[in-house]
């Protein structure tokens, strides 16, 4: 308990927002500050990694997704270099987004890179000839500067709703896990189709309320994407969490003070956080796609999207 909300108990009397943080879990009252006022929310999320960046003293957070599992039997295990073996089912989300097409040869801009892992990642693995990260957190950039280094791979400060980057400047765009925490989609959506040169591609995965997939469809179309390949991959998510879930509780412990490792292992979604269970009893669908950029123009209707 924080020494605020003890006093608020002691004199009898409770803050509006503790009331409403008791009765909902964190990333619900997250998603309520969104949509109430979206400029908070991203400075919400901005200070959280520019403070997770600062924890993680020793490098050990280089990707922050919730991971992937092919549940294929016959699939062939990825295969990774030993330095990224601890991180292998993160590292196969950005496989399975990332991976989806040939980027041999290819400019890549990865939106919302965080600790720059996928980014290094599709760099060193994917064979680009060039891989950008862009991120609003300036701790997160300046740590990904420093310890991710690959030919052809850079990374800079920017926001996903106004990217600092000219118009038709690569061939692919990424963005892993991080689109819930915009202010506006469409305004990051007509971001990347400026970006994005003639057919270039949008590889997106991202987790959504089952009510909001039909909305996030028509958002994808309305902002001039055409559909390649769309998959429901929750029970992949799922999977990865359960196998992965005893190395975030790991890391936390070591690296978290114990105040905040609750708030950690739910952002997380470690085993029996409220997130872990909306997954798990599906009231969220985590969902990947393949878009091409189509040559008709974006619709700028619904702009409050």
């Amino acid at each position: 308990m924080s020494t605020d909300d003890a006093g608020n108990r002691a004199c009898g009397t409770r803050n509006p927002v503790h009331k409403i943080a008791e009765r909902l879990p964190m990333m619900k009252l997250l998603d309520l500050v969104y949509r109430i006022c979206p400029a908070i929310g991203r400075t919400t999320v901005r200070l959280w990694y520019q403070y997770m960046t600062r924890l993680d003293k020793k490098a050990e957070m280089v990707f922050m997704n919730y991971g992937y599992v092919d549940l294929n039997p016959d699939a062939s295990e990825l295969s990774l270099q030993a330095d990224d073996e601890s991180n292998r089912y993160c590292i196969q989300l950005y496989h399975h987004v990332a991976g989806a097409v040939d980027l041999k040869g290819r400019d890549v801009l990865e939106v919302g890179c965080g600790r720059g892992g996928g980014a290094s990642y599709i760099a060193r693995c994917l064979g680009p000839r060039s891989m950008t990260g862009v991120d609003v957190a300036e701790a997160a950039v300046d740590f990904c500067n420093r310890y991710h280094s690959a030919p052809g791979l850079s990374f800079a400060h920017g926001d996903a709703e106004l990217l600092p980057f000219l118009d038709n400047s690569f061939d692919a765009v990424v963005n892993v896990e991080s689109s819930h925490c915009y202010g506006s989609l469409r305004r990051f959506l007509v971001e990347v189709h400026r970006l994005l040169r003639p057919d270039g591609y949008f590889l997106f995965a991202d987790r959504r309320y089952c009510k909001e997939v039909g909305s996030l469809r028509d958002q994808l179309k309305r902002a001039g994407f055409g559909v390649v390949r769309e998959q429901k991959i929750t029970r992949n998510i799922l999977k990865a969490l359960e196998l992965d879930n005893e190395r975030k509780l790991a890391l936390i412990d070591r690296s978290v003070p114990w105040f905040f490792r609750k708030v950690f292992k739910q952002f997380a979604a470690t085993r029996g956080t409220s997130l872990y269970e909306s997954f798990r009893k599906g009231h969220w669908e985590y969902l990947s796609f393949v878009l091409r950029k189509n040559s008709a123009r974006p619709q700028t209707d619904n702009p409050s999207e």
